[in-house]
């Protein structure tokens, strides 16, 4: 067996038959695992992409291996030189951390890497969240990857990278299984915890380093039945299920410790993933059935699309000012707020600040505002603007209605103006609710409201990268009609002849002859 690799593809040319998934390894560091049970062992030499977000890390030299990701036995191995750059390839984090594709196909630390003691302290929080969960009267177990590992090796998997906790609702209503859930998250942050939400339903505990850095975190799932006998657990899990199968509870172990679990754990780890969980297969790919998705995102929401994206971004030196593609952007928004005359300015999708602070010194009033969620992105604005108090950045999610709260949550009581520099075409639909509403919001103050956006895609569009969206003029002038607003257009000139096809736009946005919601383009009314 011979592997070998270029920058975009590495090429294997053979996998046996029987290998479930294979792990590939720089200088003996897993980076990367693939589920290869589709792979036609007749069928090589078998080509894989590259993930795009291990691509920045491959210069240098490295050992490339292969393994077999049940037995760890090396199948192959090659020098391999991905450029002219001197040095040994490294995919770590800015401490030196070893990074892992996840299942989510972006680099994470995982649980092999983070040592026995995090993992036992995993562990013990995880504990202590289950009797905390308990004291509050509700009914917690452990799901997952967390049952996973307790069921197969009475560990923490290896190639995971949190803990899985889920309690089981009494409700089998969505919108009461919702409001007991923002209940529960209102008791976690009370009790001391740092809570990022993902959905009304699944609760991401953070916990971080002296530094300040994340270093590891536990997932809070709610679990409930529904009417016609099926169990939820959302963000993924919903399949046939009996309540004898889940309750009442069991216990597994785990280094030692024990904890709450399905009557039937074997029965539930079938629902979450499929009838072969019993084989390790870290490049295992959860794949959420459409139908699945859709309904639980109607049901609680998605707050998180695409954050960890701009976290990594700005995390390696992203600008959404400075950057080539968003310059004619910034560049139009700066001629503009110098004309404005509200005492503050909203920069909607502020990212690394570095814009927000440019509009401020235009801005003829005293106080900038910079709103996003991304909190790498607010960590660097909040570090470039020290010496500035002029400027303030917070953390808004605009995929909640929360955001509507922004302004005021944040000291803004009389008219304000509002911009958004390529946040529009790089929002979920759902996310520009908000958006049109916070400039509706600064309209029906006295002040103005202004955006850009691109009115092509980029050649190379797809779903993981948001800067390579679109959104056309009569589609961003419909939506704008919705709220009782109407755009005026403002071509503008391209910077690098590289993003000439993007067709950068300005966007005006003025109070039209109502001002309140019809209905949404391409619903019913």
């Amino acid at each position: 067996m011979n592997v070998s690799a270029t920058p975009l593809l590495l090429i294997v040319d053979e996998i046996s038959a029987g290998t479930a998934s294979i792990d590939i390894c720089f200088d003996g560091a897993r980076v990367w695992s693939i589920d290869v049970r589709d792979e036609d062992p007749a069928g090589g030499p078998h080509r894989f992409a590259w993930p795009q977000a291990l691509q920045p890390f491959l210069t240098g030299r490295t050992r490339l291996s292969v393994h077999d990701s049940g037995s760890s036995v090396e199948l192959a191995a090659s020098e391999t030189m991905f450029d002219d750059e001197a040095g040994r390839t490294r995919v770590t984090d800015e401490v030196g951390a070893p990074l892992v594709i996840n299942k989510w196909g972006r680099l994470g630390v995982a649980l092999e890497a983070l040592g026995e003691e995090v993992q036992e302290l995993i562990l013990e929080r995880s504990a202590r969240l289950i009797a905390l969960l308990e004291g509050l009267g509700l009914r917690p177990f452990v799901v997952g990857g967390t049952l996973l590992g307790a069921v197969r090796t009475g560990k923490l998997l290896p190639h995971d990278d949190d803990a899985d906790i889920a309690y089981l609702s009494e409700h089998d209503s969505p919108a009461d299984v919702a409001v007991e859930a923002f209940r529960v998250g209102s008791q976690l942050v009370a009790a001391g915890y740092e809570l990022r939400r993902h959905s009304a339903t699944h609760m991401q505990l953070l916990f971080r380093d002296d530094s300040g850095a994340v270093e590891h975190y536990i997932d809070v799932f709610a679990a409930f039945f529904t009417t016609d006998g099926k169990i939820n657990q959302p963000f993924h899990v919903r399949g046939d299920m009996r309540r004898d199968e889940l309750l009442p509870f069991g216990s597994v172990e785990i280094n030692r410790l024990q904890f709450p679990a399905p009557a039937d754990p074997a029965r539930w780890l079938t629902v979450n993933y499929d009838a072969n969980w019993r084989t390790p297969i870290p490049g295992y790919v959860l794949e959420t059935p459409v139908a699945t998705r859709r309904r639980f995102e109607n049901w609680f929401g998605s707050f998180n699309l695409h954050r960890e994206f701009w976290d990594e971004r700005f995390a390696h030196g992203a600008v959404r000012g400075g950057d080539p593609q968003w310059a004619s952007g910034a560049a139009w928004l700066l001629a503009e707020v110098a004309a404005f005359s509200s005492s503050t300015l909203v920069d909607l999708g502020c990212g690394d600040g570095v814009l927000t602070r440019a509009l401020a010194a235009a801005h003829p009033g005293p106080n900038a505002l910079g709103l996003d969620y991304s909190d790498v992105g607010l960590h660097v604005s909040r570090a470039g603007a020290m010496n500035d108090d002029s400027v303030t950045f917070a953390h808004t999610n605009f995929y909640r209605l929360t955001a509507l709260a922004a302004p005021r949550a944040n000291g803004v009581s009389g008219p304000f103006d509002a911009v958004a520099n390529h946040l529009f075409e790089q929002l979920g639909h759902r996310g520009r609710e908000q958006g049109w509403r916070l400039l509706r919001m600064a309209l029906r103050s006295g002040g103005s409201a202004r955006f850009t956006f691109n009115a092509h895609h980029a050649p190379d569009v797809h779903f993981d990268d948001p800067t390579g969206w679109h959104l056309t003029e009569g589609e961003l002038s419909a939506e704008a009609a919705s709220y009782g607003l109407r755009v005026e257009f403002v071509p503008l000139p391209v910077t690098a002849p590289s993003f000439a096809e993007r067709r950068p736009i300005g966007a005006r946005v003025h109070l039209g002859s109502h001002a309140t919601p019809t209905s949404r383009p391409g619903r019913a009314a």
